[in-house]
């Protein structure tokens, strides 16, 4: 299980390398309208999407999403063009760091796992299944018979042990951002009390179809680590000659559904169909080419959308959200669900804010919907609890948050009835600029003012600089409150719930010399439990119940999820949605 108490600076570390991490991905980057929840009554559990479960299995080949039917395809060779906002950098998995990159690199490494589509439940890949040893440390998978890299060479084993011995020794030298931010460190990097970083204790392969990691401590969030485009496969003849920077060159690199045809232009990547993909069924009547074309300026990047030069767009503004979604002009938005939540945060530290009715006061006092609909340009929704709905995991029995003015007066009464110490005036620490997932700062730090002093609870608004002195400030607990949101890198509910909770940081909770300590015992076993679990169906059970319980504790307040925004013409159906971009199964049809 996880270790606490020594090991905080060392998880801090990490959580911090996530939070810089996180807005490279599909959920960090400009948004679109908000497109309605699916109820979590009509959603599949995880446990129903993963089959059948034994007490070490965790998914078997039935989990494997039957392919959707689609719409005749044009019969001609087709090439699809997706105009990007800024150059993709490198297209090494494992080296991408911006969403360019690591959008065109799930076209072309496919991973053991992948994610269901339009969510983040991990289902196999390159791994047919895999189990989990009763201590959960021995996670064993069994790979897809007949799968190889696209200049033939097969998928085996070993091929997949090299690829982890080069993340977890970061060799040839490259940045390996992503294995730091997920896994923990590199072989040899040990905390202050001598424990290794790394999750990954050792890799083998004792067949060509079966590979085993050993890990240093249990870790059931594994699944859907695999699954991000990071940790694609790579044909080890790419890198065996310290050739990691050259991986843009190659060919016949990647295992995924499309391959490297050209990359020589700046600004300008193309990829042809991958001929002997391993799931040639999920690319029936898609475009035989993809080409990634970098326009960063937006104005040109939608004229380019309207006029057919390209067929879709990422980083639509909400200044461009009504000319995008125009069926005169052939064009429409789509909505990729969130991968993010912006809360308000107590330091349960600080007076008054330890105290349980002085926390409900405030959050019946919060007009969530307001804030929605005057701080937001149309791209989001209330948040409900601490982690978006695409994120498998969401509650099936959502908590209630309700906005009750009366009540709220009634918790403060409450709150001032235990005579807890009541400072003349507290700090809100609000994000000097906007954010990702708050895109006005200013004016919704002014509304949750106004909303609290109907109270009586006066706040002052600090808004330092962002990374020299409000990051700083709020991880070491010197805020009262604070505005802050948080993305999950891997879809996993333990990525929103445990780094908030878990007591790595001083922002929510802090002992008598200044120590982080977690805000609520009851919710740490809870996510100590759900890490270290190995099924979904359990996994599932905790974190509904640590949602009921973060509901009832109230660490923090749950207050929006924003979404991104695409614009693509309307004569190209076949998109799903997802918290992780990819272009899959697309085709061209008359709308």
């Amino acid at each position: 299980m996880f270790i606490y108490g020594p090991r905080r600076r060392a998880r801090r570390g990490l959580r911090v390398a996530r939070l810089a991490l996180c807005l490279v991905l599909a959920a960090c980057g400009p948004t679109g309208p908000s497109a309605t929840a699916t109820p979590a009554a009509n959603r599949p559990t995880a446990a129903a999407a993963a089959g059948t479960v034994t007490h070490t299995q965790v998914l078997t080949p039935s989990a494997t999403p039957e392919p959707t039917a689609l719409p005749s395809p044009t019969p001609s060779p087709t090439s699809f063009t997706i105009g990007l906002a800024e150059l993709p950098g490198s297209l090494d998995p494992a080296n991408a760091l911006n969403r360019a990159g690591l959008l065109i690199a799930r076209h072309l490494y496919d991973g053991l796992t992948a994610y269901a589509p339009g969510g983040t439940l991990p289902i196999p890949a390159l791994a047919e299944s895999w189990t989990i040893s009763p201590d959960a440390l021995t996670w064993t998978f069994r790979l897809r018979p007949g799968a190889s890299f696209s200049d033939g060479a097969p998928v085996t084993a070993d091929a997949v042990r090299l690829n982890f011995e080069r993340w977890l020794t970061a060799a040839p030298p490259g940045h390996y951002a992503f294995w730091r931010a997920v896994f923990g460190g590199f072989a040899g990097e040990m905390d202050e009390t001598g424990q290794p970083l790394s999750l990954i204790a050792g890799v083998t392969a004792p067949d060509p179809a079966t590979l085993v990691l050993t890990l240093n401590r249990p870790d059931a969030t594994l699944a859907n680590s695999l699954a991000m485009p990071s940790f694609g496969l790579v044909n080890p003849v790419a890198f065996a000659n310290g050739a990691g920077g050259a991986l843009a060159g190659e060919l016949s690199a990647g295992a995924g559904p499309y391959v490297l045809s050209d990359a020589s232009q700046p600004g300008l990547v193309r990829l042809t169909r991958n001929l002997g993909y391993w799931n040639a069924a999920a690319l029936a009547g898609g475009p035989d080419e993809l080409v990634f074309k970098t326009i960063s300026d937006n104005t040109q990047r939608l004229l380019a959308l309207q006029t057919g030069e390209i067929e879709a767009m990422s980083d639509v503004g909400p200044d461009q959200y009504l000319a995008a979604a125009s069926p005169a002009r052939g064009t429409r938005l789509v909505f990729d669900p969130s991968l993010s939540v912006l809360y308000l945060g107590f330091n349960q530290a600080h007076a008054p804010w330890g105290h349980l009715d002085c926390r409900l006061a405030v959050s019946q006092a919060l007009d969530r919907d307001r804030y929605v609909a005057q701080y937001f340009p149309g791209d989001a929704q209330v948040a409900a609890v601490m982690q978006p709905p695409a994120v498998w995991g969401y509650p099936a029995q959502v908590p209630a948050l309700r906005y009750d003015p009366a009540a709220a007066r009634a918790h403060w009464q409450a709150c001032l009835a235990a005579a807890v110490t009541i400072p003349v005036s507290m700090t809100l620490f609000v994000p000097p600029l906007p954010r990702p997932y708050l895109p006005d700062p200013a004016g919704l730090g002014a509304a949750v003012q106004v909303d609290l002093a109907t109270l009586g609870i006066t706040l002052t608004v600090q808004s330092p600089d962002w990374q020299t002195a409000w990051l700083p400030a709020v991880h070491t607990g010197q805020a009262d409150l604070f505005l802050l949101g948080w993305t999950g890198i891997n879809g996993d509910p333990d990525a929103f719930l445990c780094p908030l909770f878990c007591g790595f940081e001083a922002a929510f909770a802090a002992d008598d010399t200044g120590r982080p300590v977690p805000p609520d015992a009851e919710l740490l076993g809870l996510l100590q439990d759900a890490r270290t679990a190995n099924t979904l169906p359990a996994r599932e059970r905790l974190y509904a119940e640590a949602h009921a319980r973060v509901a009832a504790g109230l660490p923090a307040v749950p207050l929006a999820y924003r979404q991104t925004a695409w614009a693509i013409r309307l004569d190209v159906q076949g998109y799903t949605p997802s918290p992780i971009d990819s272009f899959f199964g697309l085709v061209y049809q008359q709308p």
